[in-house]
């Protein structure tokens, strides 16, 4: 019998989501860059872009959905830029605020373009990037909302796409406190990091909104730190995937194939 009864999602608006302040959002992205390394986001989304390179592929496009502060795409290009490869990202994020902190801090990379977008609609058309990623934001979606940004991204990503996010659990919650109290600079941060993990989604979730979604040929996966990815690779136009030899048509029986890299959690 757990000791503890589920930890139930809640419904809330975060201070970053509200109006801020210049100064005070962008301590908030400082702070949030900072988690990104310190927590090894940035390392687990490079990592899972690997396999999207193709032997002797020069060009990637990215879009980089709720970019924040784009520490992230900045990430992107200077892993591009060591392996030779010409990475170019476009960075959205739906609050103007934090777009023009975005532009300011991505002005000496050319390879980054920003503009405003709502996750929900893209306002790119169909297939307009090689990958879409979004990172530590499905959370701020209802499920009804969290089901559009998927369809979204598997809409504008050519040969598929990426998505990271917090998992719901206790100990979650209490790394978020304990993050909150020692780590974290941000007044923005320390309130919404316990809040964020109120509003993530437990894995059979996710999985239930990939259904919802009608997305097939996608692998959900936890990872340590209270993480999980789901990420969709396409098969190049001559039915190749990248590494992975050829790849078959999904079917109406294809489901979301969930692997761990912990054991995976009771629903």
């Amino acid at each position: 019998m757990p000791l503890l009864p589920p930890l139930t999602r809640v419904e809330a608006v975060e201070a970053m989501e509200r109006p801020q302040p210049l100064a005070a959002m962008a301590a908030c992205l400082a702070d949030l860059a900072r988690l990104n390394r310190l927590l090894g986001m940035r390392r687990l989304v490079v990592r899972l872009l690997g396999p999207f390179l193709a032997p002797g592929v020069t060009t990637l496009t990215l879009a980089d959905v709720a970019t924040g502060g784009a520490d992230l795409p900045r990430a992107f290009v200077a892993w591009g830029r060591a392996r030779g490869v010409a990475v170019r990202v476009l960075a959205l994020d739906r609050h103007p605020l934090i777009a023009t902190l975005a532009q300011e801090a991505t002005a000496s990379f050319p390879e980054i373009a920003v503009v405003v977008g709502d996750a929900r609609a893209l306002p790119l058309p169909d297939g307009a990037v090689d990958v879409a990623i979004c990172t530590s934001t499905l959370h701020h979606f209802s499920p009804d909302a969290a089901v559009a940004v998927l369809r979204e991204l598997d809409r504008v990503g050519r040969r598929g796409f990426i998505v990271t996010d917090l998992v719901r659990a206790w100990g979650a919650y209490a790394g978020a406190r304990v993050l909150a109290a020692t780590v974290q600079r941000s007044p923005i941060t320390r309130a919404d990091g316990p809040l964020s993990v109120r509003r993530a989604y437990t894995v059979p979730e996710v999985e239930a909104l990939c259904a919802r979604a009608g997305l097939r040929e996608v692998t959900l996966r936890r990872h340590p730190l209270f993480r999980l990815s789901l990420v969709c690779r396409r098969p190049d136009p001559d039915g190749r995937h990248p590494r992975h030899g050829r790849v078959r048509a999904a079917t109406p029986r294809d489901r979301c194939r969930y692997t761990a890299d912990e054991p995976r959690p009771a629903p």
